[in-house]
């Protein structure tokens, strides 16, 4: 039977504060069934860097202690584990309740002493690139395009019954309402 495994991802796309492109290697601990149950604070420069982070982990997991929080721009809880008051995982995606964070949380923390450590690192492209700040930390992202649909063809335009002050020749028009009929 298969069991939880920290696997390496070679991200070849991340950007650096100074504009460089870099490679960079981070860690994700994945369940048996290849579902995320967490992933490292920042990214690495080498695969060996990132390795030996792991092994701190695993090493230093009984001294470690975790925190959960709601994010205060979108209200979705996330959470982190610490050592020695260095982040050193937290969760790979936000979370609607905070009853699932704690659960997340919980099957990350039953995971790490038993997973498997896997050699080599897997190469991951696509995606939009991520930004990197003082020591690798990702925490500052670029800001994501709007979600399709978020704003419709006809946003520019008025709603009904407002003014269209858009320049067509010196006239204003008004949309017709039930109030406001057309000239």
């Amino acid at each position: 039977m298969q069991q939880s495994r920290f696997v390496f991802l070679s991200l070849a796309a991340a950007a650096a504060d100074d504009g460089a492109v870099a490679e960079a290697t981070t860690w994700m601990l994945v369940s048996p069934n290849n579902r995320p149950l967490g992933r490292a604070a920042r990214l690495f420069e080498t695969y060996g860097a990132c390795r030996d982070s792991v092994l701190h982990l695993r090493a230093g997991f009984a001294g470690a202690s975790s925190t959960v929080a709601a994010v205060e721009s979108s209200g979705q809880w996330v959470w982190r584990v610490e050592i020695d008051g260095d982040t050193v995982g937290m969760s790979s995606r936000s979370y609607l309740r905070a009853r699932e964070c704690h659960y997340n949380l919980e099957r990350f923390l039953e995971a790490v002493p038993a997973a498997v450590v896997v050699a080599g690192t897997r190469s991951v492209r696509g995606g939009h690139p991520l930004v990197l700040g003082a020591g690798g930390d990702t925490a500052v992202l670029p800001p994501r395009p709007a979600p399709r649909g978020a704003r419709g063809p006809y946003a520019d335009r008025p709603r009904l019954g407002e003014r269209d002050v858009r320049a067509q020749g010196a006239r204003l028009m008004y949309r017709a309402t039930p109030g406001n009929p057309p000239a």
